[in-house]
């Protein structure tokens, strides 16, 4: 696939923490700033308009916190003023991002991560597509 994207031209993508478009299993706690399950990073020059469907594999409803867009993914507090908690309801599944729009922001190096309690690890499956743009072709 062409890395370049033309003027109003779009394509459909994995999410880049996918390996062939398969599902991410959210596999870490957030025990430090960098334990985080990596869900997808909009790469520079593109606006990513992202999907992702969250799937509770367990019996209990299990708390899904997803870290949109910080402005810097190394430093805690910045971290904790772009996450979200979302509880996903026992063998469940919910569209926890319906076409958000996404860009590269300041010093970060992922654009959305996610993590659990320790005792719900590996308990949530993330799915979903991105549609890139070229970004220079909005504004």
């Amino acid at each position: 696939m062409p890395a370049s994207l033309n003027a109003q031209e779009a394509r459909r993508e994995h999410l880049q923490g996918s390996i062939g478009g398969g599902a991410i299993s959210v596999a870490l706690d957030y025990s430090t700033a960098d334990d985080v399950t990596v869900v997808h990073h909009v790469t520079a020059g593109f606006v990513d308009s992202v999907w992702i469907q969250a799937h509770n594999r367990s019996a209990a409803d299990v708390t899904l916190q997803l870290t949109l867009n910080p402005s810097d993914d190394a430093n805690t507090t910045a971290i904790d003023l772009a996450t979200v908690a979302v509880i996903i309801p026992a063998y469940n599944s919910y569209w926890v991002l319906q076409g958000d729009a996404f860009r590269l922001r300041g010093t970060n190096t992922t654009t959305i991560t996610a993590h659990t309690l320790t005792g719900d690890i590996n308990k949530v499956l993330l799915t979903g597509y991105v549609v890139r743009m070229n970004s220079g072709l909005l504004y």
